[in-house]
């Protein structure tokens, strides 16, 4: 099953982020007021990039990544 599909729930059991992961996402969401629904795209998107770097983990690398490629893709719009 593809990390857009499988449920947040289980995607958190399998592949939790370290505290001061949530902390970064939580603190930009609040600068940038993104909603939950994006957090959990970008932490969706964070485990994919980290699979095909094939890490075990969610890295802040990936999270950047990630955070990076939502806000290119606003601006595009």
């Amino acid at each position: 099953m593809s990390n857009a599909k499988v449920p947040f729930d289980q995607l958190s059991a399998t592949s939790p982020l370290k505290e001061n992961q949530y902390n970064m996402i939580r603190q930009l969401s609040s600068k940038h007021q993104w909603s939950k629904r994006v957090q959990i795209k970008i932490i969706r998107l964070a485990r994919t990039i980290a699979d095909l770097a094939g890490s075990e983990e969610i890295t802040d690398e990936s999270i950047w990544k990630a955070i990076t490629l939502r806000r290119v893709n606003h601006l595009k719009k």
